[in-house]
């Protein structure tokens, strides 16, 4: 989700991930994967970072593809060029593999790129298509870090009235990649985005993952910017999340506030403990990452029992404050901003004029 609370350099801060089904072809359902990075205007593209979309065909939370996105230092006009590479197989986990390179030389920022195979890339400015009253996820944020037994964790989100849509208007830098079924196949897929940097500070100097985002507001709340948490979701793959202490901690900061508001038995996702509750959460929300059956509607909303993808209209931080607080509650917001129905299908700031 667009929080831009969980990392200080706005240019390296991951701030939404998509994937949503494409128009149909001859060839059957196309996949669309997209992350929003680096918002407002701020800082271009940063020329030493990877920017990547993943994808997991085989249900093992291990990527099988990836596309790395690099872009070139602004020239004197603050042009830059984005270079996009795919890596298959044991490739897809290495930073150091060179991939294959599926952009042509100089390919400008901002222009939909229509490559080999049927793939289709964009990077560039777009509208923020993501929508919420911030306070929501701030204030779960605010309680959900390692919680002394002696904190209360009630977020008081059921208190705030008035609410409005904080990004309206505001623009991201957008990649994404729209993709055929000869790639996806039709079985159920899962996908991801990321940000790794690469570190002199260390020896010896290495490419450091940064960021790491899929359902809405797993690293940015839970993680809260504390280590271990923050490191352990941010730095890993999804894998990661069943075995590094991620859902035991994820299990019992939901179980903080559930026992705080005394909601853990209540409604159909009611469990007979809190941490019997914040182990369904845990369970459900990870490992992070969208699950998807190309070709179908995407939606997610875990609370109500689906994760299917993550389009362009469904409220997320409302979805996910109620996976915490075990709560029907929402926002009442619903998604204003214009959006186009062709690909990036995230509008320019200049449509909006």
């Amino acid at each position: 989700m667009s929080h831009h609370f969980d990392w200080p350099q706005e240019n390296q801060d991951v701030s939404d991930v998509y994937c949503f089904a494409g128009p149909s072809d001859d060839d059957g359902p196309r996949t669309v994967i997209g992350m929003n990075a680096s918002p407002q205007v701020g800082d271009p593209w940063d020329p030493g970072t990877f920017y990547e979309l993943k994808l997991d065909l085989n249900d093992d939370f291990v990527e099988d593809i990836t596309w790395r996105f690099t872009f070139s230092p602004p020239d004197s006009a603050g042009t830059q060029y984005v270079q996009v590479a795919q890596l298959t197989g044991p490739e897809a986990t290495s930073r150091t593999a060179p991939g294959t390179i599926i952009t042509p030389p100089n390919a400008p920022v901002g222009e939909v790129l229509n490559l080999r195979h049927g793939i289709k890339v964009f990077a560039g400015k777009r509208l923020d298509s993501f929508f919420t009253d911030i306070r929501v996820p701030a204030q779960l944020r605010a309680v959900l870090p390692p919680i002394p037994p002696s904190t209360n964790a009630d977020p008081g989100i059921a208190a705030l009235t008035k609410f409005q849509n904080t990004f309206m208007g505001q623009t991201v830098r957008l990649i994404m990649v729209e993709l055929p079924a000869g790639i996806t196949g039709l079985d159920p897929i899962q996908c991801w985005g990321s940000v790794a940097m690469f570190d002199t500070t260390h020896t010896p100097n290495s490419w450091v993952q940064v960021q790491r985002a899929a359902g809405a507001d797993v690293a940015v709340v839970f993680g809260n910017g504390a280590d271990p948490y923050h490191r352990l979701i941010n730095g890993n793959g999804p894998s990661a999340d069943l075995t590094s202490g991620v859902k035991d901690m994820v299990r019992d900061q939901v179980a903080g506030v559930v026992t705080a508001l005394k909601t853990f038995s209540e409604g159909k996702n009611g469990r007979p403990t809190a941490k019997a509750y914040g182990a369904w959460v845990a369970d459900t929300l990870l490992p992070d990452v969208l699950r998807f059956t190309p070709g179908t509607t995407a939606l997610w909303d875990p609370w109500n029992g689906i994760r299917n993808g993550k389009g362009l209209h469904e409220e997320l931080a409302s979805n996910f404050a109620r996976m915490v607080t075990n709560t029907d509650f929402t926002t009442g917001l619903t998604q204003s901003t214009q959006l186009l129905d062709y690909f990036p299908y995230l509008a320019s700031p200049q449509d909006s004029q």
